[in-house]
């Protein structure tokens, strides 16, 4: 799966600029070269900041699941292939427990790679005593990858 983290990646290489210091993407070219041969990713992370508000979002994507961490609320969990219009939270279905776990551990993964802080052991804080109005009030779990 292809993020748009990806493009400003894929546009330095594309301009022969030295490779952005920064892990939150891939260049694209590979992709473009053999799309059976490159080694791609199966998910995606999407960030939701809340705006004015206090509703950020981190967002696990795969081709059959949605992961969405609320640091403020209950968490999200969608089968895609059975609920494409994302109507049914199922993060407390206990059939879908070990799926929702596999995307949060997923989530939790793509968050420490691309040193995003939010929700993270280690950088929670509480409000007064953070350093930006997007700590969160909680941690995301860190899930067991199936």
């Amino acid at each position: 799966m292809v993020q748009p983290h990806d493009l400003a990646h894929t546009y330095v290489a594309a301009a022969g600029a030295p490779a952005l210091p920064y892990p939150d993407g891939r260049a694209l070219q590979p992709l473009f070269a053999d799309a059976a041969a490159a080694s791609w990713p199966d998910q995606i992370l999407c960030a939701f900041y809340g705006g004015e508000f206090l509703y950020t979002q981190r967002i696990a994507i795969t081709k059959r699941f949605k992961y969405v961490f609320n640091g403020f609320d209950i968490d999200e969990f969608y089968d895609l292939e059975h609920d494409p219009e994302e109507m049914h939270n199922a993060v407390a279905d206990v059939s879908y427990a070990k799926y929702a776990d596999d995307m949060r551990a997923r989530l939790y993964e793509m968050m420490s790679q691309f040193e995003d802080p939010y929700g993270l052991p280690g950088t929670w804080t509480l409000p007064g005593e953070r350093p930006n109005r997007y700590g969160a009030p909680r941690y995301l779990p860190r899930g067991k990858r199936l």
